[in-house]
């Protein structure tokens, strides 16, 4: 039977400078009132980790929030504590048009967003599905408690949000087809896939009700 091997300082020094850097964040779409935001952070990392994904990818999944939420400055405690490959990939999955001291316009850096998602790198593109994968689980098991409610916490309305994460899907799909041509067998390529397929099949819920 296969052991984990024990983990690792980057692991463990990214948990800690996430749960430093989000901790009076709150979760908008959570069940419960008041669940931190590290939750989120948590749970799509441990996506990354089962998925057998190396540490650095790991880490940068613990942490792919923290510049867009508090800033350019991030950058730089990212480098130093864990170094420039984990920066890295945090930088590739920032949201264009965040980190700086106003962001730009809702529209304008999803569809940034969105251009971005053409040109990922693997790594990045398997946070990025893991995290919208996680934020939409969320949200489905809201919208079947309180139905259209749920999208009270956000500060766009249901149509935008449903667009964005529709244009996001399509758009990732296609990233990963472009490996999958070169590398069909990957293991984390077929999970990616996996998480793609789910994020999907809970956008089709969610678009009928």
């Amino acid at each position: 039977m296969k052991r984990w091997p024990p983990m690792k300082t980057l692991v463990t020094q990214a948990f800690l400078l996430a749960a430093e850097l989000h901790a009076n964040q709150k979760r908008k779409a959570a069940l419960a009132t008041g669940v931190p935001y590290l939750s989120h952070l948590m749970e799509t990392a441990g996506m990354v980790m089962t998925s057998g994904a190396p540490e650095t990818v790991v880490a940068a999944a613990l942490l792919h929030d923290a510049i867009e939420d508090h800033g350019n400055a991030t950058r730089q405690s990212i480098q130093q504590r864990l170094g420039d490959d984990v920066l890295a990939l945090v930088e590739e999955c920032t949201e264009p048009g965040t980190g700086g001291p106003v962001k730009a316009a809702w529209q304008e850096r999803k569809k940034a967003a969105l251009q971005r998602m053409q040109g990922l790198s693997m790594f990045a593109l398997m946070i990025l599905a893991a995290d919208k994968l996680q934020n939409t689980r969320d949200l489905y098991r809201n919208v079947i408690l309180r139905g259209d409610e749920a999208y009270a916490a956000f500060r766009v309305e249901k149509a935008a949000k449903l667009w964005f994460y529709s244009e996001a899907a399509s758009e990732m799909q296609k990233r990963l087809g472009t490996f999958e041509a070169d590398h069909p067998h990957n293991p984390l390529l077929l999970m990616t896939r996996c998480w793609l397929q789910e994020f999907s099949e809970a956008l089709t819920f969610l678009e009928l009700h």
